[in-house]
C-alpha cells in the first residue's frame, strides 16, 4: 500500500483479506518498525476494546454488570493465543467495541456525530474482515423492510444511515476491485477455496480449510498430524491440481462452482458440515484427521458457558422483546448475520471470538433488566 497498490495485477491478484487491518499498520511501516510491534500493538486493542465495552455498558445497565462484562472479556482465554500472531482478529475485536460504543452514546445522548461514527465504523469492519460486507448489505434490506412496515420508525431510519454511510466507506475499495477484476461487489479471492472445503464430501472431513497442498499440519497448532495427508490427497488431489493452476479470480470461481458441485450433490453432508462449523465456532471442535487433546475440554466448557447463557438471555429476550433497547437490538442483527454466514464456510473459533463483546453486551443488558430476587426469609403477618 506504501507504493501505491494493494494486491498484484491480474492474473495473480491477492484480496484474501481486505485491507483495514493494513491501514492501521500503516505508521509502524511508514517507520519501518520491527515486526514485534505489530504484536505489541494487539495488547492495546484488546485493551481499547475492554474499556469501550465497559464504557458502553455503564450507559445502560449496573455498574456492577458493566464492570463484570468487561473483566470476563479481560479474561476471555481464546484472545491470548491470537495476542501475539499478527492476524485481523485482535484489531476486528476493538472495531466491535467501538461499534457498540459509539451506537449506544447515540442512543444515549441522541448526538447525530456518533451516528456517523457507527457507520465509518461497521465499514472499516467490512474493510477488515470482509465478510461484514455480506453482513453489511443483508442487514441494510432487514432494516429496509422494518422501517417500511412503519414500526420504529426513527431508529430504523438510524439503521438506515449507518448501513448506508459503512456503505460509503467501504465504496472506494470495491471501486479498486472492480478496476482489478471487472467484476462489481467484489470482496476478496479467499471464499471460494473456503466454501469448497466447508463442501467436502467425505465422512471423516468436517468442513475445516485446508492448505492447497493437501497436508494436514495447518493451525490450530494442537491439531496437527499428517496422518490424514494420503486420505487428503486421495480425496482433492485430481481436482485440487486443476484448480491451482488457474490464478486469480479464476481460480476462486473454479473452487465456488466445485463447492457448488458438491453442495448439490450431497446436500445433507453440506448441511452436517455447516453443524460442525458451528462447533468449531464455540468449541473449536471437531477437525478432519485430526488427534483429541486436553484443550478441548477447555474449549468445551467455555463455549458451553457461552451457549447456555445466550439461549437463558434469548429466553427473557424473547419474553421482553418489547423492552429491549435499540442500540442492543441492533448489535444482534449485526452479530446473528454474521453468525449465520460464518457458519456457511470454514470457520474457526477465532471468527467466533471477534464478537464476544456483543454477546456480552447483550447479557449484560438483558440480565439486568431482570428484577432483583429476594432470597431474605420472612414470616408471614
Amino acid at each position: 500500500m506504501l507504493h501505491g497498490f494493494f494486491s498484484p495485477p491480474p492474473p495473480d491478484i491477492n484480496l484474501w483479506s481486505g485491507p483495514g487491518y493494513s491501514i492501521a499498520l500503516i505508521p509502524f511501516a511508514v517507520l519501518n518498525l520491527p515486526y514485534i510491534y505489530y504484536a505489541l500493538l494487539n495488547a492495546v486493542f484488546y485493551y481499547l476494546a475492554v474499556v469501550f465495552l465497559y464504557k458502553a455498558l455503564v450507559k445502560i445497565t449496573q455498574p456492577m454488570l458493566a464492570k463484570l462484562s468487561a473483566i470476563l472479556l479481560a479474561l476471555y482465554h481464546n484472545v491470548y493465543y491470537l495476542l501475539p500472531a499478527i492476524y485481523t482478529e485482535i484489531f476486528t475485536m476493538f472495531l466491535v467495541s467501538l461499534f457498540i460504543y459509539s451506537l449506544t452514546i447515540y442512543y444515549a445522548l441522541g448526538k447525530k456525530n456518533y451516528l456517523i461514527i457507527t457507520g465509518i465504523v461497521i465499514g472499516f469492519l467490512a474493510l477488515t474482515k470482509v465478510i461484514f460486507g455480506y453482513v453489511i448489505v443483508i442487514a441494510f434490506f432487514s432494516c429496509f423492510l422494518f422501517f417500511i412496515s412503519g414500526r420504529g420508525k426513527k431508529f430504523r431510519k438510524a439503521s438506515l444511515t449507518i448501513l448506508l454511510i459503512s456503505m460509503l466507506v467501504t465504496l472506494p475499495y470495491l471501486l479498486y476491485t472492480y478496476k482489478l477484476v471487472k467484476k462489481p461487489f467484489y470482496w476478496g479471492n479467499a471464499g471460494g477455496m473456503s466454501l469448497y472445503w466447508m463442501s467436502a464430501t467425505s465422512e471423516l472431513e468436517y468442513g475445516d480449510w485446508k492448505v492447497p497442498n493437501l497436508t494436514n499440519s495447518l493451525n490450530p497448532n494442537p491439531f496437527k498430524t499428517t496422518e490424514g495427508d494420503s486420505m487428503l490427497k486421495a480425496n482433492h488431489s485430481a481436482q485440487i491440481t486443476r484448480i491451482l493452476s488457474y490464478h486469480g479470480v479464476t481460480q476462486d470461481s473454479l473452487f465456488k462452482q466445485a463447492a457448488i458441485r458438491n453442495i448439490k450433490a450431497h446436500p445433507k453432508k453440506f448441511i452436517r458440515n455447516y453443524y460442525y462449523n458451528v462447533s468449531r465456532l464455540l468449541f473449536d471442535f471437531p477437525y478432519s484427521y485430526s488427534y483429541q487433546i486436553t484443550q478441548t475440554i477447555q474449549n468445551i466448557i467455555i463455549g458451553s458457558f457461552i451457549l447456555w447463557a445466550s439461549v437463558a438471555a434469548g429466553i427473557v429476550s424473547i419474553i421482553n422483546r418489547r423492552k429491549i433497547i435499540y442500540p442492543v437490538k441492533f448489535a444482534l442483527l449485526i452479530f446473528a448475520i454474521y453468525f449465520l454466514l460464518s457458519g456457511m464456510l470454514s470457520a474457526y473459533a477465532r471468527m467466533f471470538d471477534v464478537v464476544v463483546p456483543i454477546l456480552l453486551f447483550w447479557m449484560a443488558y438483558t440480565f439486568g433488566q431482570i428484577p432483583a430476587i429476594n432470597l431474605r426469609f420472612t414470616q408471614p403477618d
